[in-house]
């Protein structure tokens, strides 16, 4: 196990050092001076042409790399063009406000998801699975926009039990955290459910009834283990995308996270803060899936004899 886990660290290392290379390249051939945005658009031709050899962009570009790299290896992501902010500061500002909506978020997705495809996996044929189904049906269905607003007008207006927006009282990340999770919840009760039928109809399952196990004890000590290795996969998987895609969430309910910062450093062509924001993103891919690695290797020793092959 132990040499799975360093061969995959080794691998996301790599993974990372392509990431931060590729943001660097891009950043490179984008047609932005940052000279010009810094000193303004009115302002005179020599004061751009200092300003852009002040932040050595006359330089090589194996220069510029490897000064790129000596900054990243002190945290060092630069100064924002728009508001002079170091970036290091901005996302720290910001990480806390999305790590906190995006892990309540898929929480609720698997509280919801797997709770639903139980449901349905054990009175399959029953109106219990039809209603599962269509209340991940609707889930999948409803925009996310569309049901924070919808939330927000009852619960927030009508009701005010929540608040409007913001981040400014203990409990502003319920809402947009139940609209995460009940319009992802679908696609962990489909998959969790054909895991469960799936499992549920192996020669491991019939011995257990055989021996005298009931159904809620087959169902959650024997089945549900194994149905649970793609689930994990994709909730891994959504805590990395949602951490970049849950833009449209933050808007909605005026929350300054990292999908907002992104959007602002877009509007004002912001190229440090978004490389930031990006790398941010990128790194938290990566341990995720090393993370998802490990947790798979644990659900299924199988993976640690082939990943170490």
């Amino acid at each position: 196990m132990l040499r799975f886990v360093v061969r995959r660290t080794a691998e996301g290392i790599g993974v990372l050092w392509g990431i931060v290379t590729l943001v660097f390249l891009i950043g490179y051939a984008l047609p932005i001076n940052p000279a010009r945005i810094i000193a303004g658009r009115n302002a005179p031709k020599f004061v751009v042409e200092s300003i852009y050899r002040q932040l050595g962009l006359n330089h090589p570009l194996w220069v510029q790399y490897g000064r790129y790299l000596f900054r990243l290896a002190h945290a060092d992501l630069g100064q924002s063009y728009a508001t002079n902010q170091p970036v290091t500061q901005a996302l720290g500002q910001r990480l806390p406000y999305t790590v906190e909506l995006v892990l309540l978020g898929v929480f609720g997705e698997l509280i919801i998801g797997l709770g639903l495809a139980l449901l349905a996996a054990a009175r399959r044929g029953t109106r219990w699975d039809g209603s599962a189904s269509v209340i991940a049906m609707l889930g999948l269905t409803l925009p996310t926009f569309w049901l924070g607003l919808l939330v927000l007008y009852v619960f927030a207006f009508t009701l005010p039990i929540f608040p409007l927006g913001g981040v400014g009282s203990a409990n502003w990340v319920v809402l947009p955290a139940f609209c995460i999770a009940f319009t992802g919840a679908g696609f962990y009760t489909r998959m969790g459910r054909a895991s469960l039928l799936e499992e549920l109809s192996q020669e491991y399952v019939r011995t257990a009834r055989a021996k005298g196990a009931g159904n809620v004890r087959v169902l959650l000590r024997h089945a549900l283990r194994n149905a649970l290795r793609p689930v994990v996969t994709m909730a891994g998987l959504d805590l990395a995308t949602l951490m970049g895609g849950v833009l449209v969430t933050e808007q909605v309910f005026g929350i300054p996270g990292l999908g907002t910062l992104a959007w602002n450093a877009i509007l004002a062509n912001d190229l440090p803060m978004l490389e930031g924001v990006v790398l941010v993103i990128g790194v938290v891919i990566v341990v995720m899936t090393i993370l998802i690695d490990i947790v798979y290797a644990w659900l299924d020793p199988r993976v640690t004899l082939t990943g170490a092959g």
